[in-house]
């Protein structure tokens, strides 16, 4: 007697991409590097141009804060606690959806994260760091994962994710100068932008799927035999 199952060989996330993806990452981190170091000297002035705070962006207009305050950061220490997960999930989600999806969407997610931030904050507080960008490509990238990797169990696909929400994004201490609803804004936002466009592009993700057939022969006289035996042993 002959069982046969299917088996995934290769899917849109195993195949191989060719792109420029450690290029594009290693340019955002530089960017970032850059701009920080602008906003840390104060020299000759271009440094506070750049945070987000309510005051400077409701009431003096200036809307391209919203913008750079993702690329700078409080201090050194500030960038190097985001430029790790910032390069390693840039990488991931440039390599396999393209530069379409980061830096550029990931950066422009990074303008409504911010804008919906600092609507909650209060005169001149202010908002700066990539974190709410970096949140945003976990959601981005996990919502994406459920829906391509078909072939594991939907809870175990499942599983993966709230261990990854648990033990990774969540976080270990709370810091009073730390916004943590710009990670919930930023992993919401990432969450709905993964879905729209996993729809959007579900036909050429599942046209990489390929499968082989594994046919087992099973003896069953032999199986018949063996359990008579150990029901004689009993």
């Amino acid at each position: 007697m002959e069982n046969s199952n299917k088996r995934l060989v290769r899917n849109f996330l195993s195949g191989k991409k060719d792109n420029k993806a450690l290029h594009w990452s290693i340019l955002a981190l530089f960017t970032c590097l850059i701009m920080s170091r602008i906003y840390w000297s104060f020299n000759p002035g271009w440094g506070e141009l750049l945070a987000a705070s309510p005051d400077k962006v409701f009431r003096d207009g200036e809307y391209w804060r919203l913008f750079t305050s993702s690329f700078i950061h409080a201090d050194l220490s500030h960038l190097l606690a985001n430029s790790y997960m910032l390069g390693v999930m840039g990488y991931f989600v440039n390599y396999h959806y393209g530069a379409i999806t980061y830096p550029i969407l990931g950066f422009v997610a990074g303008i409504f994260i911010n804008l919906i931030v600092i609507s909650d904050f209060t005169g001149k507080s202010t908002l700066v760091g990539a974190s709410g960008v970096v949140y945003y490509l976990w959601g981005f990238w996990l919502i994406l994962y459920i829906f391509i990797q078909r072939h594991v169990p939907l809870n175990r696909r499942l599983m993966k994710v709230t261990a990854i929400g648990i033990f990774v994004l969540a976080p270990s201490q709370f810091k009073p100068q730390v916004s943590y609803y710009a990670h919930v804004v930023g992993l919401f936002l990432g969450m709905i932008s993964g879905f729209t466009y996993y729809l959007k592009n579900r036909r050429q993700y599942h046209s990489y799927e390929v499968w082989e057939d594994i046919v087992e022969i099973v003896d069953t006289e032999l199986e018949f035999q063996a359990l008579n035996s150990d029901s004689k042993n009993r």
